[in-house]
């Protein structure tokens, strides 16, 4: 009979996890290491065990999320467990992930993020020709070269004068814009004439956006096409 009960015992504490798994959503963010959620329905921040699915979990956040910590919307099935404490001693209840289900951009706890406004909003710069800007070999070459990252690469569409003006990662640059319905037109562009480590990176930026012909915003995020291609991909930033 005892050994019944032994070889039963991790079938129950199998059965005794699932059952306590749960759909939950909540806003999950990763950096330096450490996942953290903020459960909507309990309103609570707790740290994200390194086990069972979480490895899904961080690897759905970091390729979608475009700001270092931004927080996304996620769905898990999970339970929680107490964890020895990150830092400090004594145990920390933790989220342990039993399986990844969703993650989703433009929602949060409250809903979905409405649309920012074309028109003066702060855009910037997160992916152009189809690549992250911190996997783009150009920036990549003007960063080793000593360019600043004090500066993001930008741009604000003024709503009273219909003017463009941005930054390109060395020369503050504007132009004219038309924007009706989905279809928008940027330039041709007057900019400064700095010289700097970042030339390339800027002259690819402006070269690209001055070929959009559509755009959409989806919640905070604005995305330029050309021949019904993606060229760029902008997030707003509030200040």
């Amino acid at each position: 009979m005892k050994t019944l009960h032994f070889l039963l015992l991790p079938l129950l504490t199998s059965i005794s996890l699932s059952v306590q798994a749960e759909l939950m959503r909540g806003m999950y963010s990763y950096m330096a290491d450490a996942g953290l959620f903020l459960d909507c329905q309990r309103e609570q921040r707790l740290p994200v065990a390194t086990e069972a699915d979480n490895a899904a979990l961080e690897r759905a956040y970091l390729k979608h999320r475009y700001l270092p910590g931004k927080s996304l919307l996620v769905e898990v099935e999970g339970h929680f467990e107490p964890r020895q404490k990150m830092e400090g001693e004594g145990m920390q209840e933790n989220l342990i992930v039993d399986r990844f289900v969703n993650i989703h951009e433009q929602e949060t706890c409250a809903g979905k993020v409405p649309p920012s406004p074309l028109k003066n909003t702060y855009w910037k710069l997160v992916e152009l020709e189809g690549r992250h800007l911190s996997d783009n070999p150009l920036w990549r070459e003007g960063q080793q070269q000593g360019g600043s990252q004090e500066r993001e690469l930008h741009f604000i569409i003024k709503a009273d004068s219909n003017l463009i003006k941005g930054f390109g990662g060395c020369n503050y640059f504007s132009g004219p814009v038309s924007a009706v319905s989905s279809n928008i037109s940027l330039g041709p562009f007057r900019s400064t004439r700095k010289t700097c480590p970042n030339l390339k990176i800027e002259q690819s930026f402006i070269d690209t956006i001055n070929k959009a012909e559509h755009f959409k915003i989806k919640g905070e995020s604005l995305e330029l096409f050309s021949q019904g291609q993606s060229i760029a991909k902008f997030i707003a930033i509030y200040f």
